[in-house]
């Protein structure tokens, strides 16, 4: 059989796509692999510098995996360009199409641009294409049975089960719910039911909520399964610029607050009890953060400097990192 010229990877769950892409680079006999990625959805999605990679062999050969990340998002013409660029591809190149886009019911989201192409033919032909829907309650199953064997668990009777059916059907969620979990399993390695108890529940967050959750340690996984949510909305849907608001009238309420002025601040007395415990909590400093992270966020995306995801990414860390009990700059 011939070698591997090239992946394509269908999936709309990059926690998946990324353990698979490891699991791939690590049975191909070669070590060393540098993984360069680029975004189908850039402006310039194939720059040079992936053109250099890709066409001119280096004399001091590096294996490089070269992942081309929202590749569903490429145009028509990036498609034919590769279509000849892969055909000679050196063994120390491992181009990886990864394919994003949202499945129709069982069927794999395959652009009309790439189907019809021999880049695809070929592929499909050779094995080179893998597809998965992503997680659902058959596959959860499976994807806990491959944790617990990785990580040396074992189940109390039912706990599997449990734990399976308490799982978010989002890869990067359920593995951060898992790390809890490894931590709960103790020296005895062992997940008992009571430990599902830990899963965060599901379903999307408001605002509040958020803003709640920043401040409790252990929370963080609520947060980041709705985040990770909003990455897979359609844009006009996404939260980040009313996040920035909210961020906006929140920081003004914890100055007024600070300052003795609850009396003007429109809200039920116990949320404004609650927020004045936050307020003194962050301090001046804290909520001068507050509303720089704001800005921020708002310059990176409206000047292009971020990925809209990146963005949202980098305002909830830098948020996390400052409401946690402890950590607030004062």
């Amino acid at each position: 059989m011939n070698r591997t010229r090239y992946l394509i990877l269908v999936c709309p769950d990059p926690q998946l796509i990324k353990t698979h892409i490891d699991q791939r680079l690590a049975a191909s006999g070669r070590e060393g692999w540098e993984i360069k990625p680029f975004w189908g959805d850039d402006d310039d999605p194939l720059p040079a510098a992936f053109w250099t990679d890709l066409t001119i062999k280096s004399l001091f050969p590096q294996p490089k995996a070269l992942v081309i990340r929202r590749a569903h998002a490429l145009r028509a013409e990036h498609w034919d360009k590769l279509d000849a660029g892969v055909r000679g591809v050196s063994g120390d190149i491992l181009p990886i199409f990864c394919l994003e886009g949202e499945w129709k019911g069982k069927k794999p989201s395959i652009p009309a641009t790439l189907s019809r192409r021999a880049i695809y033919k070929k592929a499909r032909d050779e094995g080179w294409v893998w597809e998965s829907a992503g997680l659902d309650a058959s596959s959860l199953g499976a994807f806990v049975k491959a944790w617990a064997k990785e990580r040396g668990i074992t189940f109390e009777p039912g706990a599997d089960r449990a734990l399976i059916a308490a799982l978010p059907p989002d890869a990067v969620a359920a593995r951060l719910e898992l790390d809890k979990l490894d931590l709960a399993a103790g020296d005895t390695r062992t997940v008992r039911r009571e430990h599902v108890e830990l899963v965060a529940p599901a379903g999307e967050m408001e605002f509040f909520e958020l803003m709640d959750a920043l401040g409790r340690p252990g929370a963080e996984v609520a947060v980041w399964r709705r985040v990770l949510g909003d990455h897979l909305k359609k844009s006009q849907d996404r939260m980040l610029f009313n996040l920035i608001g909210y961020l906006a009238g929140q920081a003004r309420m914890y100055w007024m607050l600070q300052a003795g002025e609850e009396d003007k601040v429109k809200a039920h007395p116990y949320v404004k009890k609650l927020k004045t415990q936050v307020a003194r909590r962050l301090g001046p400093r804290g909520v001068a953060r507050m509303i720089d992270l704001a800005l921020e966020s708002e310059m990176s995306v409206k000047t292009g400097a971020r990925h809209h995801e990146e963005v949202l990414d980098v305002l909830v860390a830098g948020l996390i990192d400052l409401f946690q009990p402890g950590r607030a700059t004062r």
